[in-house]
């Protein structure tokens, strides 16, 4: 918001034509929020814009010129569409970034089984004489049962 200051008309209700408004106080001068978008409305049209009341500080349009309410609410809005326009690229970003992640992270997988597969095939094979123990001892434990069921 800006404040310009402007002195009224004779009726208090209206700025007064002959002179401009400006941005320092003084005397028989009243005080005027101005919302920043609607700057170049007031400044051009000073003198058309209704004060709201005897001590507002704000005015009202007249039918022909923008409302300077509706203005800094649309200036509002244009600033949330700025931000939400800059979080969509945000979340676009990111999510391009997962998936390059997601695609390195499978061909990291895909190395390490690789490299899995290959040490096993060059580790030597189990001894033989283990297996082939317990295969002994497997076979004759049925014969000696057999033996005591007679």
């Amino acid at each position: 918001m800006s404040i310009y200051y402007v002195k009224p008309d004779s009726d208090n209700q209206f700025p007064d034509k002959e002179t401009t408004p400006v941005l320092e106080s003084a005397d028989g001068l009243r005080a005027v929020n101005i919302p920043t978008t609607s700057l170049q409305y007031f400044l051009r049209y000073w003198w058309m814009y209704a004060f709201k009341g005897d001590d507002s500080q704000e005015v009202t349009a007249p039918g022909n010129l923008p409302n300077l309410d509706i203005d800094y609410l649309q200036g509002l809005i244009d600033q949330q569409d700025e931000q939400i326009e800059q979080q969509t690229k945000n979340i676009e970003s990111l999510q391009t970034e997962n998936k390059s992640l997601k695609s390195a992270n499978e061909l990291t997988q895909q190395g390490l089984m690789e490299a899995v597969d290959y040490l096993s095939s060059q580790l030597p094979p189990a001894s033989a004489t283990t297996d082939t123990g317990s295969a002994a001892a497997s076979i004759a434990a049925p014969a000696s049962s057999a033996a005591s069921e007679s």
